[in-house]
């Protein structure tokens, strides 16, 4: 087994974790540019952007 941390997806507002690459998704690496918007990963668990 490969010696290695999970981190932060690099979505900003996306907080899963990731174990190789930067993002968690395809969802997460598409809105790269777009930092400001809900994460769309779908992922149970990820909070996103929650205003509630």
């Amino acid at each position: 087994m490969a010696i290695g941390k999970d981190s932060k997806c690099a979505h900003p507002v996306c907080s899963c974790t990731v174990s190789s690459g930067k993002y968690c998704s395809p969802q997460c690496e598409a809105m790269e540019k777009t930092p400001d918007v809900d994460c769309k990963c779908n992922h149970p668990g990820c909070k996103g952007k929650t205003t509630h």
